[in-house]
């Protein structure tokens, strides 16, 4: 049933997206290096996504890569290539119990590398974003040592019934992003956007806004952080970001596609629509920036409750 679904959203979208000619513009633009950490420490919570860490390099470099052959880019656009090393952790609600929960998140994590395209065109104020995940979800991510560790590092209860998380499988997945400028002052920016994840990790469809207030540079312009001396070297804004998506898959909760597990969440039992929203705090000077962030989701299984985590992001631009 797993790989039917899957082939199914695999041939659906072939509908939707298809490759678009273009042609690189020859400017200077900006690279950049980022680091990002997410935890639920921020929410005093310690359950369901419990940590992520993201480290991206942006760089024209990148577009070499024989992957990168699969991302979508507008016609006559600005275009950042990135790669990124993934890591995310899953947990239940509870780590106490020495077995399993049923009717609970299983324990997982997932590790890849993913190549990205941003390919902005400032004058129709546009962004398409586009992503290829190849990876591992299972206990190749290495959660269950780095939480142990963690824990007994700040004397803290040890975490139990890892034995029982989903088993090694493989991570192939392929993001997409369409985003449009529709209210853009010179202190406030409104986005709205069109949003899809297809593959063995991830498949849904959804929709979301974006705005922006206080003292940045325009959204459309690049990637957040500028080296051109008419760039504004104080920015100081805060962000809200809103999503509303339908779940097709979530191997996170259901397992990887090709894998037995021990223990999955029941696909009866997945709640295919979920919203989330995000807060930020963005400070940046010249070519550097720190973001603090919270975010909240809503339950993503019938028998789970909603939850929040935090982050911060370090960028560089060089």
């Amino acid at each position: 049933m797993k790989l039917k679904l899957f082939l199914y959203f695999l041939g659906l979208s072939s509908v939707f997206f298809s490759q678009t000619d273009s042609s690189l513009i020859k400017i200077k633009q900006e690279n950049y290096i980022k680091f990002n950490y997410e935890n639920d420490f921020f929410s005093a919570t310690d359950r369901y996504y419990t940590q992520g860490i993201q480290l991206s390099f942006i760089h024209p470099i990148v577009r070499y890569s024989p992957f990168t052959k699969v991302l979508l880019k507008l016609k006559d656009a600005v275009n950042y290539y990135g790669i990124h090393a993934l890591q995310d952790c899953f947990t239940p609600k509870s780590i106490r119990i020495d077995t399993i929960m049923f009717g609970e998140r299983p324990y997982t994590g997932t590790i890849f590398i993913s190549h990205s395209l941003n390919s902005l065109k400032k004058e129709k104020k546009l962004l398409l974003q586009t992503q290829l995940d190849i990876g591992g979800i299972g206990k190749c991510a290495r959660c269950e040592d780095e939480q142990k560790a963690i824990h007994k590092g700040l004397d803290n209860i040890r975490p139990l019934s890892w034995e029982y998380q989903l088993a090694n499988d493989l991570v192939i997945n392929y993001r997409v992003k369409l985003e449009k400028g529709i209210i853009y002052k010179r202190n406030f920016e409104l986005m709205v956007n069109a949003n899809s994840r297809l593959g063995t990790l991830y498949t849904d469809l959804g929709t979301g806004l974006n705005a922006r207030i206080g003292f940045f540079d325009p959204y459309f312009n690049n990637l957040g952080l500028s080296k051109q001396p008419s760039s504004r070297k104080f920015k100081i804004y805060g962000v809200i970001k809103t999503n509303a998506k339908l779940v097709g898959y979530n191997a996170t909760l259901q397992g990887g596609i090709f894998s037995k597990d021990i223990y999955v969440i029941d696909g009866d039992n997945v709640e295919r629509f979920v919203f989330t929203g995000t807060g930020e705090i963005v400070v940046a000077f010249k070519r550097f920036s720190i973001t603090y962030s919270r975010t909240y989701i809503t339950q993503e299984y019938h028998t789970g409750v909603d939850h929040s985590w935090g982050g911060i992001y370090f960028t560089a631009a060089f």
